[in-house]
């Protein structure tokens, strides 16, 4: 007889599934405080925020996907987020900084997203965190070779 494969024991379709429903928690929670933000624009602005002046290639290599992200950079420029200028020191890069505006949003997207990450977390504690880390750093690395 054959085994039954469920997917519901598949641990990349419960990894597929979380992500999914923090996506959309995510955009969710950015339309509440009137954005319309992404979780990958929102993982730029954290990068961009903790290293301000960074280039794009930095940014390219957290997300594999030049191409991509190229069209979020311009899109982030229009909406007034971020400013691009070019790197003195060397015309090919970019530098890339946050704007008045890109602020603003980093700030209360912090504050919202600090009161979901407390909401959803209540019942797990730092050991759970720890555990949780360890397991998807090793699936990580295990799938990159």
């Amino acid at each position: 007889m054959k085994e039954r494969f469920q997917l519901e024991d598949s641990y990349a379709y419960l990894i597929y599934r979380t992500v999914r429903a923090l996506r959309r928690q995510f955009v969710r929670l950015a339309a509440e405080v009137g954005y319309e933000l992404y979780p990958e624009q929102w993982f730029v602005l954290v990068r961009i925020y903790n290293n301000p002046g960074c280039s794009q290639i930095e940014l390219a290599k957290d997300f594999e996907d030049r191409p991509s992200m190229t069209r979020a950079l311009r899109s982030m420029k229009e909406k007034g987020w971020l400013s691009i200028s070019d790197d003195p020191e060397d015309r090919r890069k970019h530098r890339i900084e946050l704007t008045e505006a890109g602020l603003k949003l980093f700030e209360l997207m912090v504050k919202a997203v600090s009161k979901e990450r407390n909401r959803m977390f209540e019942t797990l504690d730092e050991k759970d965190f720890k555990h949780f880390r360890r397991i998807m750093d090793t699936i990580f690395t295990n799938a990159m070779e």
